[in-house]
């Protein structure tokens, strides 16, 4: 069904060799609303036609043929199933609402990358003051001070949903509003405070690692590999908590509960918790190559997976990932643990023959940083949280329910 061209844009001869027609049919598509075809910018006013109306088309004419199979194919890294603006995938790349965010991470504020995730950017919900955790709530954090910050976020979220008269608004100043707060209390459940002044990033740092700012001349390194671990995170178009979310969205519940239902899907084994084996795996690591790799191979025989290697949806390996270990790489050269880290990275690249994903990256980070346990998914958690209350947003706006069908393959009723 797929064809090989990569290319955004197709002319008339090669959309009409990947659908198997005459250009004439191409034409009579375009007539038909089938297509859409818009100038291609040269002199002789050629036309060009979206890769991906293509392959939907392709899609649909499978679907007529097969009914079921490219629907059940869809809902594992198949073809799309639904509509949205806010991130594009490349073969090794990715956007956040057409903007590369390779470069944002380089240069951004995780504020900012939320702000353009939501359509905020010129009313800033981050200028409003932090919010304040209520007595009850420090009370409760106190009880949960030990606990993950997904437990913690999870138990503290409906209460903060109450204390909010505004959470069931349905209006964009209030939903940016609320999710600024949303992304301000997961930061102060991950860091164990109670307030703050500084931005998200600024905040965990001084409280994950409480280096004064004036006395460590590594902090705006620091600094900036935390905004680019948060930035990076931000979102990955419909990943499994990407979904989760727009599927509780879509039923107009608030944004706390559309939150929860992210951090439930991000809490699996096979979702976020991949942060958190793969910087266990990194502990593990002796700097003596041949034990390394007698440990690696150890735990292949033993049928163990690798975590943080290998992403079905890049062949060339995940961009995120990548970018990060390439910024520790940068900003601690001289760094004899993380050199150690990242020996330990290739020999696993080597041994698998396969790239480092994010959860390999966010793990660098955190040893890189000096994090303490959690961290990791912490930052993936507050990171990816901007990306669910952007998709609840959409989907509201949308104002469609999602809800699939199923194909029984149960017993049949008698007769």
């Amino acid at each position: 069904m797929a064809f090989s061209s990569k290319k955004p844009f197709l002319n008339a001869d090669e959309a009409a060799s990947a659908l198997g027609v005459e250009i004439q049919t191409v034409y009579a598509y375009v007539s038909r609303g089938l297509l859409h075809s818009e100038s291609g910018g040269n002199k002789d006013r050629s036309k060009r036609y979206r890769r991906e109306d293509i392959e939907q088309l392709l899609l649909r004419r499978e679907e007529r043929s097969q009914p079921g199979k490219t629907a059940k194919a869809a809902l594992s890294l198949g073809q799309p199933v639904l509509e949205s603006s806010i991130t594009l995938l490349g073969e090794d790349s990715l956007f956040y609402r057409g903007k590369d965010v390779l470069e944002l991470s380089e240069n951004g504020s995780f504020e900012d990358i939320a702000c353009l995730l939501w359509e905020a950017e010129e009313t800033n919900p981050f200028e409003s003051d932090w919010p304040i955790l209520s007595e009850e709530c420090n009370k409760i954090l106190k009880l949960l001070e030990s606990r993950p910050v997904l437990d913690i976020s999870r138990i503290l979220l409906p209460f903060l949903e109450y204390e909010d008269a505004k959470a069931f608004r349905k209006d964009p100043k209030t939903f940016r509003k609320t999710s600024s707060s949303i992304l301000r209390y997961l930061t102060l459940f991950s860091s164990g405070k109670t307030r703050s002044e500084g931005k998200i990033s600024e905040t965990l740092l001084s409280s994950w690692n409480p280096s004064r700012k004036k006395e460590d001349p590594n902090y705006s390194s620091k600094l900036r590999l935390l905004e680019a671990a948060l930035i990076l995170s931000a979102d990955h178009e419909l990943n499994v908590s990407s979904f989760t979310a727009r599927c509780v969205a879509s039923s107009e519940a608030s944004l706390y509960q559309v939150v929860l239902a992210g951090l439930a899907a991000l809490s699996g084994p096979k979702h976020g918790l991949l942060t958190e084996k793969a910087i266990l795996l990194l502990s593990q690591a002796s700097g003596n190559k041949k034990k390394d790799k007698q440990l690696l191979e150890e735990k292949l025989r033993n049928g163990e997976n690798i975590p943080g290697f290998g992403h079905p949806l890049y062949k060339k390996g995940d961009p995120r990932g990548r970018k990060l270990i390439q910024m520790v790489e940068k900003f601690f050269s001289e760094d004899s643990d993380v050199q150690l880290y990242l020996q330990f990275l290739i020999q696993i690249e080597e041994l698998l023959e396969d790239y480092a994903t994010i959860d390999a990256g966010l793990a660098l980070v955190s040893k890189a940083l000096k994090l303490p346990k959690g961290a990791g998914i912490g930052i993936f958690a507050i990171g990816r949280t901007a990306g669910w209350l952007a998709h609840a947003m959409e989907q509201y706006d949308s104002g469609s329910l999602i809800r699939p069908r199923a194909k029984y393959i149960g017993n049949l009723p008698k007769e």
